[in-house]
């Protein structure tokens, strides 16, 4: 018996008995074609989480009608020919005993013309920024009620399509949160202006999908607890709305938050605790008698049995935490805690990718997107591999070359493992990068992976060892800007900072406004220093997320400590002073007694130079920074690919 009793317990939606209290949250993933149908990737992303275990899946917001389409390759559910591939879907997660329900949405408000070819359409003119800032047309009353007709005729194909259930998208703030928000609807006939009349339309929505589907089909309902922002729904509002829910027919609440202009709160990066949403599902649940789960930063099993245990939801909702490892469930039950590849919250491979148009990914999960094609299959030829770095793509090539079948081995210069993971978990917020390296270094041990500690690599060795093929990733290491004064004393890096091998000083100019720099800034005044951030663009933190840089940036404007100054380019550091510039003024900020150097890094590839020079290695792959320096998801991508061809 699983030690997450609560966890594992069958539990019923409506008439429809779940095998136990997971749900696998619906994520958009931009794996559809472009007219919405499904494809094979779909199917095989979706069928791995039924294979690790979910009790019920939800697919991700699926379009009622084109006019309401938020992405291009979204899945959509407005017409029957769509019908055959959503059954296709259907039978693949049934095969290993799940459940599965579409997720029924329009975006009013939260598309643009660039998706959809036309002007959007909601409650009323409120324009969206995030979405790119269109100006909706106000709906009709007429079309009000197509609208309505819309959401029925999509569940009804959903049951056709052999779906278990069916949810309606009533949070963050698509077009049905958009006529019960005070924040998006601003209407005075029936449909707007009291708390009554916004109830009104998604109520319709319900009746209407309930006399399309039967009694016995169940409904769920998507809803935002709290938007997060003033005039929007809050809690006060969602609670005796819940219970209309259940009056109306629904079977089960499903708590989330936010609409797009606090989308950090939907999809919640590292920054945002751990089970953000459970206090709305808790006071929700307090007043219906059906159902209820919730969804926000839950990753942990022990931490989301014991929501269950204490009664504060009926269901946990995972999202991101089973995208990262589809067996999450399966590796709960089975009490192997160490094998689950436990999402961090970093968005990189995720949620920074879907605006984008790009397949989603996983930053730590090579696997994810590419189920079929990266399936482990044995080499048809075993081979002496050496990876030499042990950072993320080192390890990840470790990983998968030796599940292969390879006869591999680990060196690392330094005496752990994790490279500069390591330090990308010091600042604040960040911890849970650690989790990256503790899983890895767990399953190198696991598939056989010889580790070599405090080993340098030169090219002696690696022909002493005669490996077959050899994997190089060696990193990169902080780049020394050509800075007049660089080389005094009380100059370092991002990497003494982070590293702890210095503490910071009283005045620290941090020189570099990219996200290392912006972390850096923060941790060192978190210690109590007064800080100068520095930075030659017109924007900090440019090549973080949009989430991410959000919360990153109000913090560091919220702290007092820090000095932020953009358009600015150091021209000469000093024993106690630097020479900025900004706009062709120069400037002398005097009591700096340290200058730390945020600015990027350069490639170590001198090993992986040497060795094709010399040609001796029959195979010779790089991976990760010593390529270019970049983030953890390009180092485990291509360290998964490299491992996947030799």
């Amino acid at each position: 018996m699983s030690q997450y009793q609560k966890l594992f317990e069958p539990w019923m939606i409506g008439k429809v008995r779940i095998r136990n209290r997971i749900i696998s949250a619906p994520m958009e993933r931009n794996y559809c074609n472009i007219d919405g149908s499904v494809t094979q990737q779909y199917i095989d992303n979706l069928t791995a989480k039924a294979k690790g275990g979910a009790g019920l899946i939800f697919v991700e917001s699926t379009y009622v009608d084109p006019r309401g389409k938020g992405r291009h390759y979204q899945l959509g559910c407005y017409d029957d020919r769509l019908i055959p591939g959503l059954r296709r879907l259907a039978e693949a997660v049934h095969q290993h005993g799940a459940k599965i329900s579409l997720e029924l949405q329009f975006s009013g408000r939260q598309t643009s013309g660039k998706v959809t070819g036309m002007q959007p359409i909601a409650p009323s003119p409120v324009a969206c920024w995030v979405s790119g800032g269109d100006l909706p047309r106000e709906m009709t009353v007429t079309e009000i009620k197509e609208m309505i007709a819309n959401f029925a005729k999509a569940a009804e194909r959903s049951k056709r399509a052999d779906f278990d259930l069916v949810e309606l998208h009533g949070a963050h703030g698509y077009l049905i949160a958009q006529f019960l928000s005070g924040y998006a609807n601003k209407r005075t006939d029936e449909y707007g202006g009291s708390f009554e009349k916004r109830m009104r339309f998604p109520l319709e929505v319900v009746a209407a999908v309930r006399k399309a589907v039967g009694t016995d089909f169940p409904i769920a309902y998507r809803l935002s607890g709290d938007e997060y922002i003033d005039g929007g729904l809050n809690l006060e509002e969602a609670v005796p709305f819940a219970k209309k829910l259940e009056e109306a027919g629904v079977d089960l609440i499903d708590v989330s938050a936010g609409l797009y202009e606090t989308t950090y709160i939907i999809s919640q990066p590292m920054d945002i605790a751990l089970g953000c949403n459970v206090h709305l599902a808790e006071e929700i649940k307090r007043g219906v008698n059906i159902p209820v789960s919730v969804a926000g930063r839950i990753n942990d099993p022990a931490f989301a049995d014991d929501i269950l245990a204490q009664g504060k939801a009926d269901f946990i909702s995972f999202a991101r935490a089973l995208h990262a490892d589809p067996d999450f469930p399966r590796k709960a039950q089975e009490g192997r805690l160490e094998d689950i590849c436990m999402c961090i919250g970093c968005m990189q491979g995720c949620i920074d990718i879907l605006g984008t148009g790009a397949p989603i990914f996983c930053a730590i999960n090579s696997a994810v997107g590419k189920e079929g094609p990266y399936a482990i299959k044995k080499a048809q030829q075993r081979k002496k591999v050496m990876v030499v770095g042990g950072g993320p793509g080192g390890m990840e090539a470790a990983r998968v070359a030796a599940l292969r079948g390879h006869e591999v081995a680990l060196y690392e210069k330094e005496p752990v493992l994790g490279g500069q993971v390591r330090w990308a978990a010091k600042p604040l917020f960040r911890g849970e990068y650690e989790q990256v390296i503790r899983y890895l270094s767990n399953q190198l041990k696991k598939a056989g992976v010889q580790i070599k500690l405090g080993q340098a690599v030169d090219k002696a060795l690696v022909y002493a060892q005669q490996p077959d093929a050899i994997v190089v990733a060696t990193g990169a290491t902080p780049f020394r800007a050509f800075i007049p004064g660089r080389d005094n004393p009380h100059v370092y890096t991002y990497l003494d900072i982070l590293s702890g091998s210095v503490k910071p000083g009283k005045k620290v100019a941090v020189v570099g406004g990219q996200k290392i720099g912006c972390e850096v800034a923060e941790f060192i005044a978190d210690k109590g220093s007064e800080v100068v951030l520095i930075d030659p663009t017109d924007t900090f933190c440019q090549d973080a997320g949009q989430k991410i840089r959000w919360l990153l940036m109000e913090r560091l404007e919220n702290e007092s400590k820090i000095e932020m100054r953009l358009k600015t380019t150091v021209e000469k550091i000093a024993d106690s002073s630097i020479t900025v510039q900004k706009e062709g003024k120069i400037e002398q900020i005097d009591g700096i007694d340290m200058v730390v150097l945020c600015i990027g890094k350069v490639s170590t590839n001198e090993l992986a130079d040497a060795l094709k020079a010399d040609a001796r290695v029959p195979e010779i792959y790089m991976v990760g920074d010593c390529i270019r320096p970049r983030k953890i998801t390009e180092a485990i991508a291509e360290g998964a690919d490299v491992a996947h061809r030799i």
